[in-house]
């Protein structure tokens, strides 16, 4: 794995993840989603780090922190996708994913920590996404 796909796991364990803006996150889900849609590789998650992230963010962005929760949205999609089928609607997540995903409270994992749950509350994750306009 390329080492940068590291980075955002380098902060402490534990600690909170900064809240982002919701426009920062759906801009790298949706061109992740596109390129890794495109790359059947499967391989491209550190190098979409490395060149997007910072293209298609807003300017003075925490860019580890919005490619973590990203992160964190695709777990979630994969773990329990069934929660945000309410939400998608041709292939895209409804604004409303973005902005509870953006401002969750939400803890960093460490690397080696062995981890048995989402690094943030999944129910109330999917109470105020239901709660969004």
């Amino acid at each position: 794995m390329h080492e940068e796909a590291h980075l955002w796991l380098a902060h402490a364990a534990g600690e909170p993840v900064p809240i982002v803006k919701a426009a920062d996150l759906q801009s790298v889900w949706n061109r992740f989603y596109q390129q890794s849609e495109s790359e059947q590789s499967g391989g491209g998650a550190g190098a979409v780090a490395g060149r997007v992230i910072e293209q298609v963010c807003s300017a003075g962005a925490d860019v580890w922190a919005v490619w973590y929760r990203c992160s964190m949205l695709q777990i979630l999609e994969m773990w329990r996708g069934d929660f945000l089928t309410n939400w998608k609607q041709h292939g895209q997540f409804h604004e409303a994913v973005f902005r509870v995903a953006a401002s969750i409270p939400m803890k960093w994992i460490g690397v080696g920590v062995p981890v048995s749950d989402c690094p943030f509350d999944v129910d109330a994750f999917v109470e105020q996404v239901r709660q969004q306009p």
